[in-house]
């Protein structure tokens, strides 16, 4: 089976999983991300940090995930809490966007941090996930998650599509080598013109800056998958693991998500109000 059929398959296995959750509500969803969360902290403990899951400092990383993300899900219902961890979400993945552009792909100072603090490394699942449960409180959280999903795949889709047909100018070949300008442009647009006819379809609202601000986060979503490009580089590492075929680990395919995920419920409290 070639790589593209299982890159295809393993999506579909995901989409159908994922709408499942979906239908079922959102305590199901819930529990899909804190799965998703809990995997792949694991593989950043395991594979990125080589612990063993023997060992008290996995076994921490793994409470400070799995401890908030199952409270805040079943049990705090207000958003107020919630909305601390979105903030700080956006701080973290500010914290990242400096290192993204103003560290050498040379330097060792967040794998040095990630081995001396562990329990830094698991902040990277944790805040974006609770980013993810805040937006569940929203009366029209389906809606809102689905659009997210469609900016945050459909720039990834868009980005590969307009890259491998048209691409002829390197992004950044030292942090992803396969990313293109032209790849990135019509990623951005594509990502701002699908999310604003979604978000017309939902919520009935349609105007220039809502294609602005989709532009902006799809360019946000691909800037994470930068992010996390470097850091996997710098750890030598590929995939964070082999658990989904085509795909790699559950942390490769949610990284731009992930990164992308505190922005988006910022931008929706800011411009839109939905909480």
């Amino acid at each position: 089976m070639s790589n593209t059929t299982q890159r295809i398959l393993s999506a579909l296995v995901l989409a159908i999983v994922v709408t499942t959750c979906f239908l079922m509500g959102a305590h199901y969803l819930s529990g899909f991300i804190i799965v998703a969360a809990v995997i792949a902290t694991d593989e950043i403990q395991t594979n990125f940090l080589k612990f063993n899951r023997t060992s008290p400092l996995y076994g921490l990383s793994m409470a400070l995930v799995l401890l908030p993300t199952v409270y805040f899900a079943y049990f705090e219902t207000g958003p107020d809490l919630l909305k601390v961890a979105v903030n700080a979400g956006v701080l973290l993945n500010i914290l990242l966007l400096v290192y993204l552009f103003y560290t050498d792909m040379k330097s060792n100072f967040l794998k040095t941090l990630f081995e001396k603090m562990p329990l830094s490394a698991s902040l990277m699942i944790l805040l974006p996930c609770l980013s993810l449960i805040y937006l569940q409180r929203s009366s029209q959280w389906q809606e809102i998650i689905i659009v997210l999903l469609f900016v945050n795949f459909g720039m990834d889709s868009a980005a590969w599509f307009f890259g491998k047909n048209f691409g002829k100018h390197k992004l950044w070949p030292k942090v992803s080598p396969k990313k293109t300008i032209e790849g990135l442009v019509g990623g951005v647009i594509s990502t701002g013109v699908m999310g604003s006819i979604l978000w017309q379809l939902f919520f009935s609202e349609r105007s220039l800056p809502l294609f602005a601000v989709f532009c902006l986060l799809g360019l946000i979503a691909q800037v994470g998958d930068l992010v996390q490009s470097k850091i996997k580089r710098q750890f030598e590492i590929k995939d964070s693991s082999s658990l989904i075929p085509g795909h790699g680990g559950v942390y490769d395919r949610i990284d731009s998500l992930l990164f992308l995920a505190p922005f988006y419920a910022t931008a929706l409290d800011m411009h839109w109000g939905r909480f």
